[in-house]
């Protein structure tokens, strides 16, 4: 089978993989007119969000942590694939062209930029080809402040617009045709391209709509939809727009649609790594369905889902999505790329099975994930902070870093010194010319909060008495946050001012809604915002997919200078499923982000922390039917069936099983551990209700 590009893809699995969803004819609602005319509402828009971030150009990383991995992007993965989208037939373009943009900014090379210039140059003269080019465009007025192709799109947009005027053609179901269009108005203010953006939600789910399915968010109108549903990149780019239509219009009905999808989510299909999408079809799954060795938590959903939680944290000042945007930031997103920043992931499992399915690959040519992750690097920075209408100054994530703010007429630096991801404590130096009466809002993660996410999904096995602290110039204050998870200073701020805050920061168990069958009877371990895991290489044997972790033993934190800058990893103690009378052994877990960089091996996120049941999930993602009562004589404990395929986009064997026919069940080799040459696999069809 050829390749097929990305866009093609989706558009065909609409229509052939999710057929059986497509809703026939369903009745339009109120609301959801076959009329829609563009330009029939009426609203006043406004130019931009209420809270606006700190541009990344204007925050100076000086940390150990992102500021190598900003720079290493612009160094290394960057280059890296622009020199692969050079050796195919469209070259360098969309995301790829944008990171390049953002990061001469910060970075500035000579070669990307001479590049940079041809393909302004060859854009101008190319045929427009719909609103493809706005986003880009965008980026070139706000960072450089030249118009050449910003004109271009305007030029563009007026021809769709007429278009929709004259012939009002229906959803073509195009993931990012109101994304691309908002972007355009963020630039250029002129209500014209906002009405596109809220022209392109409003006829999709009509009848008329191409491929109406959920795979493409269009099986009802967007504003009668609940759910997370369908294409995962897709469904979290429609509510970055909804989000955005709803708070550039001020038609409220908008954002709260896409609240109800992100509180769908949130509450049932969220992987502790911050992910998103679980099935082979690069889909959402159903409600608690979040399997670890088939999940697929692709990484430019996490990377749109950061998009969003940015956003809704811009229109609402709630410290909980900046909650959710770290935790992807920290474990999910940066799996995406390795260590030396060549090689990427597209899919990022929550176990693996070592069978070299997830070896990092180079492949740098999709439209997805390398290069959205290359522009989410280049502007990483613009996450730390920001500012809203009334001059307040949010504190976001604590990175190492120097910023200024204009807080009326006067100036206000700030100066953050943070041990942060591998220690609690931050300093926060104020500089100014002049005194200045203003209010600085230190978020209170909710990891220090007994809080890992925002519902009721995940939660701590062991809960912390003490909390955050904090000091002003030597002076304890209140560090109990406000409802929107802040503390607020507001005082006369002087030049030389020290702020402190500490962050309880022990090593935490965390455990699912019992809801999640895959993660029943595990653990997650994690500390601050870092997810770690167990990786083949550090345990001996190299069966992590088997490894039993005793309740009560002890997870000390030890930093490791050589391992990867200095990372902290866990050192602990864990016995084996399949024989947990023996003796424990010694085993280190490593942050999530950076497994996979030393070669192909067994690797899990969940650790089993007592024997499975009979209907358990199985590591190998089939369920447990069979508990073997001779099993420290025969060498092997439990039969797991082999996995059900997720989803009608993807087949996947059991990588643990042996290549036979799936209804078949095995003995899963994590748990077949032969004492005796005589030992036989179990013949036939196995459990019936496998047939």
């Amino acid at each position: 089978m050829g390749n097929v590009a990305r866009r093609d893809f989706l558009k065909a699995a609409a229509a052939a993989a999710v057929a059986p969803l497509v809703v026939p004819g369903a009745a339009a609602k109120p609301g959801a007119r076959a009329d829609i005319r563009i330009g029939d509402a009426s609203y006043t828009p406004v130019p931009d969000y209420p809270i606006q971030p700190n541009l990344y150009s204007e925050v100076t990383l000086t940390d150990t942590f992102w500021k190598p991995k900003v720079a290493a992007n612009a160094e290394v993965t960057i280059p890296f694939e622009v020199q692969k989208l050079s050796e195919i037939e469209r070259g360098v373009n969309g995301n790829v062209l944008e990171a390049v943009i953002l990061s001469l900014k910060t970075h500035p090379d000579p070669k990307l930029q001479a590049m940079l210039d041809a393909r302004v140059q060859q854009a101008k003269q190319a045929e427009a080809r719909g609103n493809s080019g706005f986003e880009v465009a965008a980026t070139y007025y706000h960072t450089t402040g030249k118009r050449d192709l910003l004109d271009k799109a305007i030029v563009t947009a007026d021809a769709l617009y007429k278009n929709f005027v004259e012939t009002n053609p229906p959803f073509s179901g195009g993931e990012r045709d109101a994304m691309n269009c908002v972007q355009l108005y963020r630039a250029t203010h002129d209500k014209k391209h906002l009405d596109l953006a809220k022209h392109y939600l409003d006829i999709r789910g009509l009848e008329s709509s191409v491929n109406r399915s959920r795979h493409n968010q269009s099986y009802k109108p967007v504003l009668e939809q609940t759910e997370a549903v369908g294409h995962a990149v897709n469904c979290v780019t429609l509510m970055v727009s909804l989000a955005d239509v709803g708070v550039l219009t001020g038609i409220k009905d908008y954002f709260n649609a896409s609240q109800r999808m992100w509180q769908d989510i949130i509450e049932k299909k969220l992987y502790v790594t911050g992910g998103v999408g679980t099935t082979g079809n690069e889909g959402f799954g159903e409600a608690y369905s979040l399997p670890n060795i088939n999940a697929y938590s692709e990484t430019c959903a996490v990377l749109m889902f950061i998009t969003l939680n940015h956003r809704l944290f811009m229109a609402t000042g709630d410290a909980k999505y900046i909650d959710v945007m770290e935790r992807g930031m920290y474990n999910n997103a940066i799996d995406g790329v390795s260590a030396s920043g060549d090689r990427f992931f597209y899919v990022n499992r929550l176990a693996s099975a070592g069978d070299g399915r997830d070896t990092r690959w180079a492949r740098a040519s999709l439209e997805c994930c390398p290069p959205n992750l290359v522009r989410f690097l280049a502007s990483m920075p613009g996450y730390v902070y920001a500012q809203d209408k009334k001059d307040a100054i949010y504190v976001n994530l604590y990175v190492s870093s120097r910023t200024s703010f204009k807080v009326g007429a006067k100036d206000l630096a700030l100066s953050v010194d943070s041990e942060m991801p591998w220690g609690g404590v931050s300093t926060i130096t104020v500089s100014t010319k002049d005194d200045v009466s203003g209010t600085i809002k230190l978020r209170i993660p909710g990891w220090a909060r007994n809080k890992p996410v925002p519902s009721t999904l995940y939660s701590y096995a062991d809960r912390l008495d003490h909390q955050a602290t904090m000091w002003v110039n030597g002076k304890s204050v209140s560090a109990a946050p406000d409802k929107m998870g802040y503390v607020s200073l507001d005082r006369l701020w002087k030049n030389g001012d020290v702020i402190r805050v500490e962050f309880p920061f022990e090593v935490r168990r965390v455990v699912a809604d019992q809801r999640v069958a895959e993660t029943r009877r595990r653990v997650a371990v994690e500390r601050g915002p870092i997810v770690y895991c167990l990786e083949s290489h550090d345990m001996q044997g190299g069966r992590a997919l088997s490894a039993l972790l005793d309740a009560r033993v002890d997870l000390k934190p030890v930093v490791d200078p050589a391992f990867y800058g200095g990372a902290t990893v866990i050192h602990t103690s864990a016995t084996s499923i399949t024989n947990p009378s023996s003796a424990a052994q010694s085993v280190k877990l490593i942050p999530y982000y950076l497994w996979a960089n030393r070669g192909a091996g067994e690797m899990t996120v969940w650790l089993s922390t007592e024997g499975y049941r009979l209907g358990d999930t199985g590591p190998a993602g089939g369920f447990i039917f069979y508990e073997n009562p001779n099993g420290a004589n025969d060498g092997w404990r439990y039969l797991e069936a082999a996995p059900f395929d997720q989803s009608a986009g993807a087949r996947w064997r059991s990588p643990l099983c042996r290549s036979q026919p799936q209804w078949r069940a095995r003995v899963v080799p994590a748990f077949a551990r032969r004492a005796r040459a005589d030992v036989q696999e179990p013949q036939g069809r196995g459990h019936p209700g496998l047939s």
